[in-house]
């Protein structure tokens, strides 16, 4: 049990400052606008019907919307099953895990409820917006460093027996 309160605290963390940031980026910054905030990053407001990057934003609504579902439960499915798996010294892995889930969930509830997702991160190449890097939002963040935790640690696991990952 203690195992799962851990990753809920953490998702429960991720998803409310992801839809807290959010709310505040929709009552705040005009749709499609941007706030400079340094020579490299701008506040912005932006809707992603797609998924990573804007990929399947062609796709029909009606079948997005069953392609979200399916990999909304199998990203579920995955995470739970390793967590199960998970001994109670694997504390960094399952913190990684526990951010792909507040990402997922957070995002998820914007998909489900609006049909899109607010973006709104904008970082670029100092001084030229231009080398703009895809706007994402603090569900795609928390889902990018869990993701690449869990490889990392994956493998420095399976290369060091006994590792607490």
């Amino acid at each position: 049990m203690r195992n799962y309160l851990s990753v809920f605290v953490i998702s429960f963390l991720v998803v409310s400052l992801d839809q807290l940031t959010k709310w505040l980026v929709k009552a705040h910054v005009p749709f499609l606008s941007r706030i400079n905030v340094f020579s490299w990053f701008d506040i912005t407001h932006l809707r992603n019907p797609g998924i990573a990057f804007g990929m399947l934003s062609d796709m029909p609504e009606s079948v997005r919307f069953y392609f979200y579902v399916i990999v909304f439960i199998l990203v579920l499915v995955v995470i739970f099953f390793f967590l199960r798996k998970l001994g109670e010294e694997q504390r960094v892995f399952r913190y990684a895990l526990a951010l792909v889930l507040g990402g997922a969930i957070g995002n998820s509830i914007d998909r489900f409820a609006y049909g899109y997702v607010t973006d709104f991160i904008a970082v670029y190449w100092p001084g030229n917006p231009g080398l703009l890097w895809p706007p994402f939002n603090v569900a795609d963040s928390a889902i990018t460093v869990g993701a690449i935790s869990v490889l990392i640690f994956g493998v420095l696991g399976r290369s060091k027996e006994g590792a607490d990952v």
